[in-house]
């Protein structure tokens, strides 16, 4: 029998063009268009059967996807900056939805009243309330950097097995101590995984939790760019992808702790001139190679179990 996959939008954003049609290479495969008419998707979330909220990175809009039918007004639409990568990039919703109606989305938000490109207030992450109809309540409960920029803003979240949130950050074209420059500046919540309760404070349990600050957020560091995160049913373990620049695009096994190596190793630490002594270490860190490494990128995109 002919396995059918459903994928919504397949080209979802990351520099691919509406037009651009995907190359299926296995007979066993089939695309199915679910819905058209939406503009420059980002990610999606099921919050009921057959009923999806779909983000918009360039105009801020969440959209709402019932049965296949593009619903005609946003549930939510925000002020974005949208220059290169920045935009509404990530949603996540409560592990007890909808008896918790939460739903969180990552973007960056603008300093103007309107949409805009190159006017960037943060990369944040508010969580709301779904109301049935809308997304209601903003709560900021995560506040990040924006600059320089204004690419490798990261932007996907999710909840663990642990009802932790999760939500990683790009290096920004940042150089610092958690991109493995150790006389680089301080860690500055970029190059990041950071592990929140659903509130937005601070696990106690959390691997760096002893430090203090910000650092105690932190649940890995040392992370080019992710455009995807997600967690084995079976060991419940994260992975995650990591975006290369010319070279060794990488899957990750994230434990506690991880250091990924960015930008001292790219890939298999013995394919690279640097070693482990060369990365900056903060105390309870770890680095391990990639699980899977392409030694040309190719640009991955997602993750998903």
């Amino acid at each position: 029998m002919m396995k059918l996959f459903l994928i919504l939008a397949v080209c979802l954003f990351r520099g691919i063009t509406a037009n651009a049609a995907p190359t299926l290479n296995d007979p066993d495969l089939q695309v199915t268009e679910i819905v058209s008419g939406l503009s420059s998707p980002t990610t999606m979330a099921f919050i009921g059967p057959d009923d999806i909220l779909v983000l918009q990175k360039d105009d801020g809009k969440v959209r709402r996807v019932i049965h296949g039918v593009l619903q005609p007004s946003s549930v939510l639409d925000v002020n974005v900056d949208n220059q290169s990568e920045r935009g509404l990039l990530g949603i996540a919703l409560h592990p007890n939805f909808p008896t918790t109606p939460f739903v969180y989305l990552y973007y960056t938000e603008s300093t103007t009243a309107g949409d805009s490109s190159g006017s960037p207030a943060g990369n944040r992450v508010y969580r709301y309330t779904w109301d049935g109809n809308g997304l209601t309540s903003p709560s900021l409960i995560l506040d990040l950097p924006v600059t320089t920029g204004p690419n490798h803003d990261g932007g996907i979240i999710a909840f663990g097995p642990d009802g932790k949130l999760y939500v990683v950050i790009g290096d920004l074209n940042r150089n610092g101590q958690l991109q493995n420059n150790s006389t680089g500046a301080a860690p500055d919540d970029t190059s990041v995984i950071f592990r929140l309760n659903d509130d937005g404070s601070t696990p106690s349990d959390n691997p760096f939790f002893a430090q203090g600050g910000n650092v105690a957020r932190y649940y890995a560091y040392g992370i080019r760019n992710s455009f995807g995160m997600t967690f084995d049913p079976v060991t419940d373990k994260l992975w995650m992808t990591e975006n290369g620049p010319n070279s060794y695009d990488e899957i990750n096994m994230v434990d506690p702790g991880f250091n990924s190596g960015w930008n001292k190793i790219m890939g298999p630490d013995s394919r690279d001139p640097q070693n482990v002594s060369d990365l900056f270490s903060l105390t309870g860190s770890h680095y391990s190679d990639p699980k899977f490494s392409w030694l040309k990128t190719i640009s991955i995109r997602s993750l998903r179990r």
